[in-house]
This record gives C-alpha cells, sequence and structure tokens, in this order.
C-alpha cells in the first residue's frame, strides 16, 4: 500500500486559520457592501420622491415656474430630446429606475402630473465612484485581514507545535540509541511540557517508558540467566553423549538411543544460541560466517530419522558452497524447522533441496497448505489441522528471517505440495531490502526484512 504524503500539523492548523479569516472578513465585506449600496439606493429614491412631491406643490400654486436643475440633478417634460429613451405615462402612473445613457448611469423617476408627464434625472456617478472605491477598500481589507490570520494563525501553531517538535526530538534519540541496556534510563521529564494535554501525553509515555524499561531489564536478565544455565546444561548432555556414543561395547538399540539424545542435545543449542541473538536489542559485534552447504548438511542429518518408515527420498543440490555473513546457529534453525515441515506433511515421494548462489530452495510433493492457512501462517501458535506441534516453526522461521534481512517466498496449495525458496539478502545482491507479502493462494507469500515499508513490483510478479 503506498505511503500517503506528509501531512505537517502546522500546515493542517494554520490553514483552517487562514480560511476562517478569509471567509469571515469577505462575508463581513460583502454585508457592508451591501448594506451601504442599499442605503445609497434608498437615499437616492427618497431625494426623487420629494422633489417630485415639490414640483407637484410648485405647479399646482405656479404653472408656470421651472423645473429644478443642477450638476447632478435635472428635471425634464416628455417627451424631450435629451433623453429619447423616457416616454410620458398615462394619468396616475409613475416609476423610478436606472438607465444607462451616454455612457452614464442615471436614476429617473417619471410621474404624471396634471395631464403632463415629468422626468426628475439623478446623476449617478459620483454614487458608482464611491461605491467602486468602497468595494476597491473592502477587497485589499479581505488581503489584509487574511494576510494577518496567516501570521496570527502561523505564530500559534507554532506554539503549538514547538512542544510536540521537541517531544519527537526526545523520542527520536531515545528511538535511535543501538543498545538500549547500557543508555540511560528511557523516561521523559514533563517540566520541560506545558501543562496542557501535551504535558499529559508526556507523563503517560514517561510511565510506558519506565514499563518497558523493566520490561528490558528483565529480559535482558532472562536472556543472561538462559545463556548461563540452559546453555551449560546442554553443553554437559552434548558432551557427555558424544563420549557415550564412541564407546565400543554399547548395545545398538543403546547407541541409537544415545545418537538421538545427541541430535537433539545439538538441535537444543542451535535453538538456544538463535534464541539468544534474536532476544538481543543490538547486533552482535563481530564478524560471523556460514557455510550453508554444511548447514544443509546438519538440518537434513537431523531430519533424516523424522522418515524412517515412509517412501520420501531427500535429494540436495549444492551447486555453491555459499558462506554468508550470519550466525550458524540462526541459519540453522531457518533451514532446520523448513525441512522439519518438508518431512512431516510428505508422507511419500521426494524433497529436493537445491543452493545456488544466494538462493536456497526446499520443495516437497506433500500434502500442501490450505487456502484459509495463508493468512495466518507466520502467526504465533497458530497451527493447520494436521499439524503435532506448536505452531510456533514459521513464526520463528519469520523472526529470524526478519533478523537477517533476508526474503522468504513460500507458494503452496492443497494437495500440490509446497515450494519454499530463500533469498540471502547480503550487501552484493540486495539493491534494497524489503518485505513482500501475498495472501492469495496459490501465488507466492513473501516475507523479509520489516524495516522497508516500500514492495518490490518485479518481486510481487513472480510465480515460479
Amino acid at each position: 500500500m503506498k505511503k500517503p504524503p506528509y501531512d505537517s500539523l502546522s500546515k493542517s492548523l494554520v490553514v483552517p486559520f487562514v480560511t476562517l479569516g478569509y471567509v469571515v472578513s469577505a462575508l463581513l465585506s460583502l454585508v457592508t457592501f451591501g448594506i451601504v449600496s442599499d442605503l445609497e439606493e434608498r437615499a437616492i429614491v427618497r431625494v426623487l420622491q420629494l422633489e417630485m412631491e415639490s414640483i407637484r406643490s410648485r405647479h399646482a400654486i405656479s404653472p408656470a415656474d421651472l423645473l429644478p436643475a443642477s450638476t447632478v440633478f435635472a428635471g425634464y417634460v416628455l417627451p424631450d430630446a435629451n433623453f429619447p429613451e423616457l416616454s410620458p405615462v398615462r394619468p396616475g402612473q409613475e416609476y423610478i429606475e436606472v438607465l444607462l445613457h451616454g455612457g452614464q448611469s442615471y436614476s429617473v423617476m417619471v410621474a404624471e402630473i396634471d395631464g403632463t408627464s415629468y422626468a426628475l434625472v439623478y446623476d449617478r456617478s459620483f454614487v458608482n465612484s464611491s461605491l467602486g472605491k468602497l468595494a476597491l477598500f473592502l477587497i485589499f481589507g479581505t488581503g489584509f485581514m487574511t494576510l494577518l490570520s496567516a501570521l496570527v494563525g502561523r505564530r500559534l501553531a507554532r506554539q503549538v507545535v514547538r512542544p510536540i517538535a521537541v517531544l519527537l526530538d526526545e523520542v527520536s534519540e531515545k528511538a535511535t540509541r543501538i543498545n538500549l541496556k547500557d543508555s540511560p534510563p528511557l523516561s521523559f521529564s514533563s517540566d520541560a511540557y506545558p501543562n496542557n494535554e501535551i504535558g499529559r501525553l508526556v507523563q503517560c509515555m514517561d510511565q510506558f517508558a519506565l514499563r518497558l524499561q523493566g520490561f528490558l531489564d528483565r529480559e535482558s536478565h532472562f536472556a543472561a540467566d538462559v545463556s548461563h544455565e540452559l546453555r551449560t546444561s546442554v553443553a554437559i548432555i552434548r558432551g557427555a553423549a558424544e563420549l557415550l556414543v564412541e564407546y565400543p561395547y554399547l548395545p545398538e538399540a543403546i547407541r541409537h538411543r544415545l545418537q538421538t539424545v545427541l541430535r537433539q542435545a545439538v538441535r537444543m543449542g542451535h535453538i538456544l544460541e538463535a534464541m539468544l541473538h534474536l532476544a538481543r536489542e543490538d547486533k552482535a559485534e563481530d564478524d560471523p560466517a556460514c557455510v550453508m552447504a554444511e548447514v544443509i548438511g546438519d538440518a537434513v542429518t537431523d531430519c533424516t530419522p523424522a522418515l524412517a518408515g515412509r517412501p520420501v527420498r531427500i535429494t540436495v543440490d549444492l551447486r555453491e558452497r555459499s558462506i554468508l555473513p550470519v550466525e550458524r546457529s540462526m541459519a540453522w534453525v531457518v533451514v532446520s524447522n523448513l525441512l522439519r515441515n518438508a518431512c512431516a506433511y510428505t508422507k511419500e515421494g521426494e524433497i529436493a533441496i537445491r543452493l545456488d548462489g544466494n538462493q536456497l530452495e526446499i520443495v516437497d510433493s506433500g500434502i500442501g497448505i490450505p487456502e484459509d492457512r495463508f493468512p495466518a501462517l507466520f502467526k504465533r501458535l497458530d497451527k493447520g489441522e494436521e499439524s503435532t506441534g506448536y505452531g510456533l516453526g514459521l513464526s520463528i522461521v519469520a523472526r529470524v528471517v526478519q533478523r537477517l534481512g533476508w526474503k522468504l517466498e513460500i507458494q503452496s496449495s492443497q494437495g500440490t505440495g509446497t515450494r519454499v525458496c530463500i533469498t540471502f539478502m547480503t550487501p552484493e545482491n540486495s539493491d534494497s531490502p524489503r518485505v513482500h507479502r501475498s495472501l492469495a493462494p496459490g501465488t507466492p507469500m513473501y516475507f523479509g526484512e520489516k524495516r522497508h515499508q516500500h514492495a518490490n513490483k518485479d518481486l510481487l510478479n513472480t510465480n515460479a
């Protein structure tokens, strides 16, 4: 799944604030302009009505009086050559309209007085100019308020985000520590943060960090205890079994039992060492080297007794003796668990192992994997109906594969066997370590390094 683009918290706070400032200022400007325009229009209409009433009064007293005339206001008897657009009205009629004449705008009132049609014309040039200036002022005011909102919002966002950025830096510093065991305690001091939700968050993180530190301490002590107690005991059992197996006068049945004890002691030693490596937060500082051909040989020797009484053959094709920079016990746990699964679910036929450079392939003719098992194939304590184990084998394999940065591909369907392919992602052949999964039945399931979240399309299209 494609990762969504980075969304800045500061931007998320500023953009709504600026939008709100713009919307509010724009609405206020529109309301102001509308109110002023309406008041101007009402004033013009009132002036025309009063002047027309004045003409009626004067006409009743002295019909010969001249009509009013000024720079913005004039009266005419209709029809008039100056305003051919205006026509006389019938008795009792009057109206007011806005007239565009000669490129100028006028407010006109036409009324009938004693059988004569009169027109009062009001020049709107000054009013329109004033409204235009008001509109320009309101536009600039809206822009200024929007800019002011942006500045205020940016300042407020910085005040809100600053403690979060400090907390992020502190968490990042703690997350990048290589060795948590020898580092300072994982604690957060709420004194450096404001006494609000962020301060409460820091307090909760501090409590969680203390619990996490306690867990790491207990795990470290447990790993040390296991390393001292169990490894010593397993080494003693293994040494004793090796000596007893070489005793020449043992009955064959007892020798066979001792060989089983020796194999299990060796197996337990490998598993124990691998578990200890997995439990460590930091990687080992030494320079390990593992010959995969030898690991495969030991795993085959360990698993062969489990096939006794069954017509199953194990074939090994070693095309190249790969030497990998990993702990031998880790590689042995991966190969041994996968090979044991192949032996457990193959009743007859062949188990083919092929090592070719940086790739190991294990193909069996067993019962295969049902469709509904794929989504939970690597989960702990989850096992199929045919399993006699505890559902930990593939879970351990997945953890080791992630730790080593390898890529594991499983392709199977019920009744047709299973193909497992391991690609050893070394610096020479890894252009980008990755994690791959495909849960559809009959198509490969990929599992690899989880530190990188992107997928390789070429590998996702593989169908061996």
